[in-house]
Protein backbone atom coordinates (compact mmCIF):
# COMPACT_ATOMS: atom_id res chain seq x y z
CA UNK A 1 0.00 0.00 0.00
CA UNK A 2 2.83 2.36 0.86
CA UNK A 3 4.58 1.63 -2.45
CA UNK A 4 1.43 2.56 -4.39
CA UNK A 5 1.23 6.04 -2.85
CA UNK A 6 4.18 7.50 -4.84
CA UNK A 7 2.78 5.94 -7.99
CA UNK A 8 -0.62 7.54 -7.38
CA UNK A 9 1.03 10.86 -6.63
CA UNK A 10 2.98 10.67 -9.88
CA UNK A 11 -0.16 9.79 -11.84
CA UNK A 12 -2.06 12.67 -10.29
CA UNK A 13 0.80 15.01 -11.20
CA UNK A 14 0.76 13.83 -14.80
CA UNK A 15 -3.02 13.80 -15.14
CA UNK A 16 -3.57 17.07 -13.26
CA UNK A 17 -2.93 19.42 -16.20
CA UNK A 18 -5.06 17.25 -18.47
CA UNK A 19 -7.91 17.26 -15.98
CA UNK A 20 -7.66 21.03 -15.59
CA UNK A 21 -7.67 21.37 -19.38
CA UNK A 22 -10.85 19.32 -19.55
CA UNK A 23 -12.46 21.51 -16.89
CA UNK A 24 -11.58 24.69 -18.83
CA UNK A 25 -14.66 25.92 -20.69
CA UNK A 26 -14.44 25.49 -24.43
CA UNK A 27 -15.07 28.50 -26.66
CA UNK A 28 -18.68 28.86 -27.82
CA UNK A 29 -19.55 27.45 -31.21
CA UNK A 30 -22.59 29.71 -31.71
CA UNK A 31 -24.02 32.92 -30.32
CA UNK A 32 -27.36 32.32 -28.61
CA UNK A 33 -29.33 35.55 -28.90
CA UNK A 34 -31.75 34.45 -26.19
CA UNK A 35 -28.87 34.41 -23.68
CA UNK A 36 -26.85 37.23 -25.22
CA UNK A 37 -24.14 38.39 -22.79
CA UNK A 38 -23.81 41.98 -21.66
CA UNK A 39 -21.86 44.49 -23.72
CA UNK A 40 -18.53 43.88 -21.97
CA UNK A 41 -18.64 40.10 -22.43
CA UNK A 42 -20.01 40.43 -25.95
CA UNK A 43 -17.10 42.71 -26.87
CA UNK A 44 -14.64 40.24 -25.34
CA UNK A 45 -16.26 37.43 -27.34
CA UNK A 46 -16.02 39.43 -30.57
CA UNK A 47 -12.38 40.26 -29.83
CA UNK A 48 -11.57 36.59 -29.48
CA UNK A 49 -13.79 35.12 -32.19
CA UNK A 50 -14.20 37.65 -34.98
CA UNK A 51 -11.58 37.21 -37.72
CA UNK A 52 -11.74 40.92 -38.53
CA UNK A 53 -9.71 41.75 -35.40
CA UNK A 54 -6.69 39.63 -36.37
CA UNK A 55 -5.25 42.63 -38.20
CA UNK A 56 -6.04 44.82 -35.18
CA UNK A 57 -3.93 42.56 -32.97
CA UNK A 58 -1.07 42.92 -35.45
CA UNK A 59 -1.43 46.71 -35.32
CA UNK A 60 -1.27 46.69 -31.52
CA UNK A 61 1.80 44.41 -31.60
CA UNK A 62 3.52 46.66 -34.15
CA UNK A 63 2.83 49.78 -32.05
CA UNK A 64 4.17 48.10 -28.93
CA UNK A 65 7.27 46.99 -30.80
CA UNK A 66 7.79 50.55 -32.03
CA UNK A 67 7.52 51.85 -28.45
CA UNK A 68 9.93 49.18 -27.19
CA UNK A 69 12.36 50.13 -29.95
CA UNK A 70 12.49 53.75 -28.74
CA UNK A 71 13.83 52.59 -25.35
CA UNK A 72 16.78 50.78 -26.93
CA UNK A 73 20.15 52.44 -27.52
CA UNK A 74 21.54 52.57 -31.04
CA UNK A 75 23.66 49.55 -31.87
CA UNK A 76 27.42 50.17 -31.80
CA UNK A 77 29.38 49.61 -34.98
CA UNK A 78 32.50 47.47 -35.21
CA UNK A 79 35.14 48.62 -37.72
CA UNK A 80 37.89 46.26 -38.86
CA UNK A 81 40.38 47.35 -41.51
CA UNK A 82 43.71 46.43 -43.03
CA UNK A 83 45.60 49.55 -44.11
CA UNK A 84 48.81 50.56 -45.91
CA UNK A 85 48.74 47.64 -48.30
CA UNK A 86 51.76 48.23 -50.57
CA UNK A 87 51.44 48.40 -54.33
CA UNK A 88 54.52 48.01 -56.44
CA UNK A 89 58.03 48.37 -54.94
CA UNK A 90 58.19 48.59 -51.16
CA UNK A 91 60.03 51.42 -49.44
CA UNK A 92 62.70 50.46 -48.51
CA UNK A 93 62.90 47.67 -51.09
CA UNK A 94 62.86 44.02 -50.07
CA UNK A 95 60.14 44.18 -47.39
CA UNK A 96 57.57 41.44 -47.12
CA UNK A 97 54.36 42.94 -48.43
CA UNK A 98 51.89 41.43 -45.95
CA UNK A 99 54.13 40.86 -42.96
CA UNK A 100 56.24 44.03 -42.68
CA UNK A 101 54.08 46.87 -44.05
CA UNK A 102 50.28 46.76 -43.39
CA UNK A 103 48.66 47.87 -40.14
CA UNK A 104 45.44 46.44 -38.72
CA UNK A 105 42.79 48.56 -37.03
CA UNK A 106 39.85 47.42 -34.85
CA UNK A 107 37.46 50.11 -33.64
CA UNK A 108 34.01 50.60 -32.14
CA UNK A 109 31.77 53.60 -32.83
CA UNK A 110 28.59 54.62 -31.01
CA UNK A 111 26.02 57.26 -31.93
CA UNK A 112 25.06 59.56 -29.04
CA UNK A 113 21.60 61.13 -29.45
CA UNK A 114 21.11 64.51 -27.84
CA UNK A 115 17.60 65.63 -26.86
CA UNK A 116 15.78 63.20 -29.13
CA UNK A 117 15.08 60.01 -27.18
CA UNK A 118 12.47 61.60 -24.91
CA UNK A 119 10.29 63.10 -27.69
CA UNK A 120 10.64 59.91 -29.75
CA UNK A 121 9.45 57.81 -26.78
CA UNK A 122 6.56 60.21 -26.13
CA UNK A 123 5.51 60.03 -29.77
CA UNK A 124 5.61 56.22 -29.78
CA UNK A 125 3.69 56.00 -26.51
CA UNK A 126 0.99 58.35 -27.80
CA UNK A 127 0.86 56.41 -31.08
CA UNK A 128 0.33 53.16 -29.16
CA UNK A 129 -2.45 54.78 -27.15
CA UNK A 130 -4.04 56.09 -30.35
CA UNK A 131 -3.88 52.65 -31.96
CA UNK A 132 -5.40 50.95 -28.90
CA UNK A 133 -8.19 53.53 -28.69
CA UNK A 134 -8.88 53.27 -32.40
CA UNK A 135 -9.18 49.48 -32.15
CA UNK A 136 -11.41 49.91 -29.08
CA UNK A 137 -13.63 52.26 -31.09
CA UNK A 138 -13.86 49.67 -33.87
CA UNK A 139 -14.71 46.94 -31.35
CA UNK A 140 -17.32 49.20 -29.76
CA UNK A 141 -18.89 49.82 -33.16
CA UNK A 142 -18.89 46.11 -33.92
CA UNK A 143 -20.58 45.34 -30.57
CA UNK A 144 -23.36 47.81 -31.31
CA UNK A 145 -23.71 46.39 -34.83
CA UNK A 146 -24.26 42.91 -33.38
CA UNK A 147 -26.82 44.27 -30.90
CA UNK A 148 -28.70 45.99 -33.70
CA UNK A 149 -28.75 42.81 -35.78
CA UNK A 150 -30.01 40.96 -32.70
CA UNK A 151 -32.78 43.57 -32.41
CA UNK A 152 -33.69 42.99 -36.06
CA UNK A 153 -33.88 39.26 -35.38
CA UNK A 154 -36.04 39.83 -32.30
CA UNK A 155 -38.47 42.17 -34.05
CA UNK A 156 -38.70 39.81 -37.01
CA UNK A 157 -39.47 36.85 -34.75
CA UNK A 158 -42.21 38.88 -33.04
CA UNK A 159 -43.70 39.80 -36.42
CA UNK A 160 -43.51 36.17 -37.61
CA UNK A 161 -45.37 34.98 -34.50
CA UNK A 162 -48.12 37.55 -34.99
CA UNK A 163 -48.34 36.98 -38.75
CA UNK A 164 -48.82 33.27 -38.14
CA UNK A 165 -51.78 34.01 -35.89
CA UNK A 166 -53.18 36.49 -38.40
CA UNK A 167 -52.76 33.98 -41.23
CA UNK A 168 -54.53 31.27 -39.26
CA UNK A 169 -57.39 33.65 -38.46
CA UNK A 170 -57.57 34.77 -42.11
CA UNK A 171 -57.82 31.15 -43.25
CA UNK A 172 -60.54 30.51 -40.67
CA UNK A 173 -62.40 33.60 -41.85
CA UNK A 174 -62.10 32.44 -45.46
CA UNK A 175 -63.56 29.05 -44.60
CA UNK A 176 -66.31 30.78 -42.67
CA UNK A 177 -67.15 33.01 -45.63
CA UNK A 178 -67.27 29.96 -47.94
CA UNK A 179 -69.66 28.22 -45.57
CA UNK A 180 -71.85 31.32 -45.42
CA UNK A 181 -71.77 31.57 -49.21
CA UNK A 182 -73.00 28.01 -49.51
CA UNK A 183 -75.93 28.89 -47.27
CA UNK A 184 -76.57 32.08 -49.19
CA UNK A 185 -75.56 34.37 -46.30
CA UNK A 186 -72.43 35.85 -48.02
CA UNK A 187 -71.59 37.02 -51.50
CA UNK A 188 -68.81 35.57 -53.60
CA UNK A 189 -66.99 38.90 -53.38
CA UNK A 190 -66.61 38.48 -49.62
CA UNK A 191 -65.06 35.05 -50.15
CA UNK A 192 -62.63 36.39 -52.74
CA UNK A 193 -61.66 39.31 -50.51
CA UNK A 194 -60.99 36.97 -47.57
CA UNK A 195 -58.96 34.67 -49.80
CA UNK A 196 -56.81 37.55 -51.07
CA UNK A 197 -56.24 38.81 -47.53
CA UNK A 198 -55.14 35.36 -46.41
CA UNK A 199 -52.78 35.05 -49.36
CA UNK A 200 -51.36 38.52 -48.66
CA UNK A 201 -50.72 37.53 -45.06
CA UNK A 202 -49.02 34.31 -46.17
CA UNK A 203 -46.82 36.36 -48.52
CA UNK A 204 -45.95 38.74 -45.70
CA UNK A 205 -45.13 35.78 -43.47
CA UNK A 206 -42.79 34.35 -46.12
CA UNK A 207 -41.08 37.73 -46.54
CA UNK A 208 -40.52 38.02 -42.79
CA UNK A 209 -39.00 34.53 -42.71
CA UNK A 210 -36.58 35.59 -45.46
CA UNK A 211 -35.74 38.73 -43.45
CA UNK A 212 -35.07 36.54 -40.42
CA UNK A 213 -32.63 34.39 -42.39
CA UNK A 214 -30.88 37.51 -43.73
CA UNK A 215 -30.65 39.04 -40.26
CA UNK A 216 -29.13 35.84 -38.84
CA UNK A 217 -26.57 35.76 -41.67
CA UNK A 218 -25.65 39.40 -41.01
CA UNK A 219 -25.35 38.68 -37.29
CA UNK A 220 -23.09 35.70 -37.93
CA UNK A 221 -20.92 37.72 -40.30
CA UNK A 222 -20.42 40.40 -37.66
CA UNK A 223 -19.98 38.06 -34.68
CA UNK A 224 -17.67 35.57 -36.37
CA UNK A 225 -19.84 32.59 -35.34
CA UNK A 226 -23.41 31.43 -36.10
CA UNK A 227 -26.24 33.29 -34.37
CA UNK A 228 -29.07 31.26 -32.87
CA UNK A 229 -32.50 32.99 -32.92
CA UNK A 230 -34.51 33.74 -29.80
CA UNK A 231 -36.89 30.89 -30.50
CA UNK A 232 -40.16 32.59 -29.63
CA UNK A 233 -42.10 35.79 -29.24
CA UNK A 234 -41.63 36.14 -25.48
CA UNK A 235 -37.80 36.12 -25.29
CA UNK A 236 -37.61 38.30 -28.39
CA UNK A 237 -39.98 40.89 -26.92
CA UNK A 238 -38.13 40.77 -23.60
CA UNK A 239 -34.83 41.49 -25.38
CA UNK A 240 -36.25 44.58 -27.07
CA UNK A 241 -37.91 45.92 -23.93
CA UNK A 242 -34.88 45.32 -21.72
CA UNK A 243 -32.86 48.06 -23.42
CA UNK A 244 -35.81 50.39 -23.77
CA UNK A 245 -36.50 50.23 -20.03
CA UNK A 246 -32.89 51.08 -19.21
CA UNK A 247 -32.07 54.55 -17.92
CA UNK A 248 -30.56 56.95 -20.43
CA UNK A 249 -26.80 57.33 -20.47
CA UNK A 250 -25.48 60.76 -19.38
CA UNK A 251 -23.77 62.88 -22.01
CA UNK A 252 -20.04 62.16 -22.12
CA UNK A 253 -19.12 62.64 -25.73
CA UNK A 254 -15.54 63.76 -25.08
CA UNK A 255 -14.69 60.37 -23.54
CA UNK A 256 -15.59 58.39 -26.63
CA UNK A 257 -12.69 56.14 -27.67
CA UNK A 258 -12.58 57.48 -31.23
CA UNK A 259 -12.34 61.07 -29.96
CA UNK A 260 -9.70 60.06 -27.44
CA UNK A 261 -7.83 58.32 -30.26
CA UNK A 262 -7.77 61.59 -32.20
CA UNK A 263 -6.47 63.33 -29.08
CA UNK A 264 -3.73 60.74 -28.75
CA UNK A 265 -2.88 61.20 -32.43
CA UNK A 266 -2.55 64.92 -31.78
CA UNK A 267 -0.23 64.22 -28.83
CA UNK A 268 1.88 61.91 -30.99
CA UNK A 269 2.13 64.56 -33.69
CA UNK A 270 3.12 67.20 -31.13
CA UNK A 271 5.87 64.91 -29.82
CA UNK A 272 7.02 64.25 -33.40
CA UNK A 273 7.06 68.01 -34.00
CA UNK A 274 9.26 68.47 -30.94
CA UNK A 275 11.55 65.73 -32.19
CA UNK A 276 11.75 67.33 -35.64
CA UNK A 277 12.64 70.72 -34.17
CA UNK A 278 15.52 69.14 -32.26
CA UNK A 279 17.02 67.75 -35.44
CA UNK A 280 19.24 70.84 -35.56
CA UNK A 281 21.13 69.46 -32.54
CA UNK A 282 23.92 67.33 -34.07
CA UNK A 283 24.28 63.80 -32.74
CA UNK A 284 28.00 63.02 -32.32
CA UNK A 285 29.50 59.63 -33.01
CA UNK A 286 32.23 58.54 -30.59
CA UNK A 287 34.93 56.17 -31.83
CA UNK A 288 37.61 54.20 -30.05
CA UNK A 289 39.90 51.44 -31.26
CA UNK A 290 43.23 49.65 -31.41
CA UNK A 291 45.91 49.77 -34.10
CA UNK A 292 48.64 47.19 -34.67
CA UNK A 293 51.28 48.51 -37.04
CA UNK A 294 53.87 46.25 -38.71
CA UNK A 295 55.73 49.00 -40.55
CA UNK A 296 58.29 49.22 -37.79
CA UNK A 297 61.17 50.08 -40.10
CA UNK A 298 59.64 53.53 -40.64
CA UNK A 299 59.57 54.18 -36.91
CA UNK A 300 55.82 53.65 -36.40
CA UNK A 301 54.37 52.61 -33.04
CA UNK A 302 53.63 48.89 -33.07
CA UNK A 303 50.63 48.99 -30.67
CA UNK A 304 48.47 52.06 -30.21
CA UNK A 305 44.95 53.20 -29.30
CA UNK A 306 42.86 55.88 -30.91
CA UNK A 307 39.72 57.86 -30.04
CA UNK A 308 37.68 60.04 -32.31
CA UNK A 309 34.57 62.17 -32.57
CA UNK A 310 32.51 62.94 -35.67
CA UNK A 311 29.78 65.56 -35.65
CA UNK A 312 27.26 65.99 -38.50
CA UNK A 313 26.57 69.52 -39.66
CA UNK A 314 22.79 70.00 -40.14
CA UNK A 315 23.11 72.84 -42.62
CA UNK A 316 20.61 71.64 -45.21
CA UNK A 317 18.28 69.12 -43.56
CA UNK A 318 17.62 70.08 -39.96
CA UNK A 319 14.12 68.56 -39.66
CA UNK A 320 12.12 71.29 -41.40
CA UNK A 321 10.23 68.81 -43.61
CA UNK A 322 9.45 66.50 -40.68
CA UNK A 323 8.32 69.50 -38.63
CA UNK A 324 5.95 70.60 -41.39
CA UNK A 325 4.47 67.09 -41.64
CA UNK A 326 4.06 66.72 -37.86
CA UNK A 327 2.48 70.17 -37.55
CA UNK A 328 -0.02 69.33 -40.30
CA UNK A 329 -0.85 65.99 -38.64
CA UNK A 330 -1.42 67.64 -35.26
CA UNK A 331 -3.68 70.29 -36.78
CA UNK A 332 -5.60 67.67 -38.75
CA UNK A 333 -6.21 65.55 -35.64
CA UNK A 334 -7.31 68.61 -33.65
CA UNK A 335 -9.75 69.81 -36.30
CA UNK A 336 -11.13 66.29 -36.86
CA UNK A 337 -11.69 65.85 -33.13
CA UNK A 338 -13.51 69.17 -32.79
CA UNK A 339 -15.70 68.57 -35.84
CA UNK A 340 -16.54 65.01 -34.81
CA UNK A 341 -17.44 66.11 -31.27
CA UNK A 342 -19.68 68.89 -32.60
CA UNK A 343 -21.34 66.48 -35.03
CA UNK A 344 -21.94 63.98 -32.23
CA UNK A 345 -23.60 66.66 -30.10
CA UNK A 346 -25.92 67.64 -32.94
CA UNK A 347 -26.79 64.00 -33.62
CA UNK A 348 -27.45 63.38 -29.93
CA UNK A 349 -29.97 66.22 -29.81
CA UNK A 350 -31.83 64.99 -32.90
CA UNK A 351 -31.77 61.36 -31.77
CA UNK A 352 -33.01 62.30 -28.32
CA UNK A 353 -35.97 64.12 -29.83
CA UNK A 354 -36.77 61.19 -32.10
CA UNK A 355 -36.50 58.73 -29.23
CA UNK A 356 -38.84 60.79 -27.05
CA UNK A 357 -41.40 60.90 -29.85
CA UNK A 358 -41.18 57.15 -30.43
CA UNK A 359 -41.39 56.48 -26.68
CA UNK A 360 -44.56 58.57 -26.47
CA UNK A 361 -46.15 56.69 -29.35
CA UNK A 362 -45.00 53.40 -27.87
CA UNK A 363 -46.30 54.23 -24.40
CA UNK A 364 -49.65 55.36 -25.79
CA UNK A 365 -49.91 52.17 -27.82
CA UNK A 366 -49.05 49.91 -24.86
CA UNK A 367 -51.09 51.76 -22.24
CA UNK A 368 -54.20 52.70 -24.26
CA UNK A 369 -54.62 51.15 -27.69
CA UNK A 370 -53.40 47.61 -27.08
CA UNK A 371 -55.32 47.11 -23.80
CA UNK A 372 -58.47 48.42 -25.51
CA UNK A 373 -58.04 46.07 -28.49
CA UNK A 374 -57.26 43.16 -26.20
CA UNK A 375 -60.35 43.90 -24.15
CA UNK A 376 -62.51 43.94 -27.27
CA UNK A 377 -61.13 40.58 -28.33
CA UNK A 378 -61.71 39.15 -24.87
CA UNK A 379 -65.30 40.37 -24.71
CA UNK A 380 -66.09 39.16 -28.21
CA UNK A 381 -64.58 35.78 -27.42
CA UNK A 382 -66.85 35.47 -24.39
CA UNK A 383 -69.83 36.63 -26.46
CA UNK A 384 -69.12 34.09 -29.20
CA UNK A 385 -68.91 31.30 -26.65
CA UNK A 386 -72.23 32.46 -25.21
CA UNK A 387 -73.80 32.67 -28.66
CA UNK A 388 -74.25 36.43 -28.55
CA UNK A 389 -71.80 37.40 -31.32
CA UNK A 390 -70.64 36.06 -34.65
CA UNK A 391 -67.31 34.33 -35.07
CA UNK A 392 -66.58 36.63 -37.99
CA UNK A 393 -66.62 39.66 -35.69
CA UNK A 394 -64.18 37.93 -33.32
CA UNK A 395 -61.78 37.07 -36.12
CA UNK A 396 -61.86 40.64 -37.44
CA UNK A 397 -61.19 42.01 -33.96
CA UNK A 398 -58.30 39.59 -33.53
CA UNK A 399 -56.92 40.75 -36.87
CA UNK A 400 -57.03 44.37 -35.70
CA UNK A 401 -55.31 43.40 -32.45
CA UNK A 402 -52.62 41.46 -34.35
CA UNK A 403 -51.96 44.39 -36.67
CA UNK A 404 -51.53 46.62 -33.63
CA UNK A 405 -49.04 44.12 -32.21
CA UNK A 406 -47.12 44.23 -35.48
CA UNK A 407 -47.03 48.01 -35.23
CA UNK A 408 -45.81 47.71 -31.63
CA UNK A 409 -42.99 45.42 -32.77
CA UNK A 410 -41.97 48.01 -35.38
CA UNK A 411 -41.97 50.74 -32.72
CA UNK A 412 -39.88 48.59 -30.37
CA UNK A 413 -37.36 47.93 -33.13
CA UNK A 414 -37.17 51.63 -34.03
CA UNK A 415 -36.78 52.65 -30.39
CA UNK A 416 -34.05 50.05 -29.89
CA UNK A 417 -32.07 51.35 -32.84
CA UNK A 418 -32.46 54.92 -31.56
CA UNK A 419 -31.14 53.98 -28.11
CA UNK A 420 -28.14 52.29 -29.71
CA UNK A 421 -27.56 55.35 -31.91
CA UNK A 422 -27.66 57.56 -28.81
CA UNK A 423 -25.12 55.33 -27.09
CA UNK A 424 -22.90 55.55 -30.16
CA UNK A 425 -22.82 59.35 -29.88
CA UNK A 426 -21.92 59.21 -26.19
CA UNK A 427 -19.12 57.43 -24.36
CA UNK A 428 -21.33 54.47 -23.46
CA UNK A 429 -20.41 51.01 -24.55
CA UNK A 430 -18.24 48.05 -23.61
CA UNK A 431 -14.97 48.50 -21.82
CA UNK A 432 -11.80 47.70 -23.67
CA UNK A 433 -10.40 44.15 -23.41
CA UNK A 434 -7.31 43.67 -21.29
CA UNK A 435 -5.16 43.66 -24.43
CA UNK A 436 -6.28 47.25 -25.11
CA UNK A 437 -7.18 48.73 -21.73
CA UNK A 438 -3.62 49.19 -20.42
CA UNK A 439 -1.08 49.44 -23.23
CA UNK A 440 2.35 48.51 -21.98
CA UNK A 441 5.11 51.02 -22.44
Amino acid sequence: MRRSLPVLAALSTLLGPAARAEERPSPPTLLSLATLPDEDRLAALLWERSPDFAEARARIAASRAALQRTHLLPNPELDVSMNTIPIGETNPPGLRRLDDVPNYVIGVSELVELGKRGPRQDAAKAALSATALDVHATLRTRTYDVLERAADVAATEVRIAELRKLTEDALKLTELQRARQQHGDAAGLDVDRSTLEAQALETSLGEEQVKLADALIACARLAGLPCEPFGGREPASAFLKMRLDRASVPDAIESRPDLRALGAQQDAAQASLKLARRRWIPDPTVRAGYTRDQFMISGNQKNSLFVGLSIPLPFFDHGQADAHEASASAESARVARELLAAQAKREAEVLDQQLRAVRQRRDRLHTQTLPLAEGVVRRLDAAVKAGGAALQDLLLARRTYGELLLHAADLDQTAYHLTVALDRTSAAGPRAPDALAHPKS
